[in-house]
């Protein structure tokens, strides 16, 4: 599909895709004969990677190389399950720390 449809389709800009091309982050499409871009599922793949990635705190540094290992062992590397493991761990105690905050809003407000 070419990119304007594509862009609809991921929700996400023409700036926003050309500049995870740029970085590495998303594999180069394939090109049609006038020079367009063709974007398939590929991408909508590696965006997957990359949007559940940023949602959870990594950098785009850190998303291309945990993806770039991923693609060659076909599974998490263990230095980025060790970083999975660890952004857990600080949204755990996050949540926890939140609920403490809501309690005390709850105790305040009786």
């Amino acid at each position: 599909m070419k990119i304007l449809e594509f862009e609809k389709k991921v929700g996400l800009s023409r700036d926003t895709l050309r500049y995870y091309e740029k970085i590495g982050l998303l594999t180069r499409p394939e090109r049609a004969s006038n020079g367009y871009r063709n974007y398939g599922q590929t991408q909508i793949n590696e965006l997957l990677f990359i949007e559940r990635g940023k949602a959870i705190g990594f950098t785009l540094s850190e998303i291309r190389s945990g993806y770039e290992a991923y693609k060659k062992r076909g599974e998490l590397c263990p230095q980025f399950r060790k970083q999975l493991l660890s952004k857990k761990a600080m949204l755990t105690k996050r949540i926890s720390e939140d609920q403490s905050a809501i309690d005390e809003i709850d105790k305040m407000l009786k």
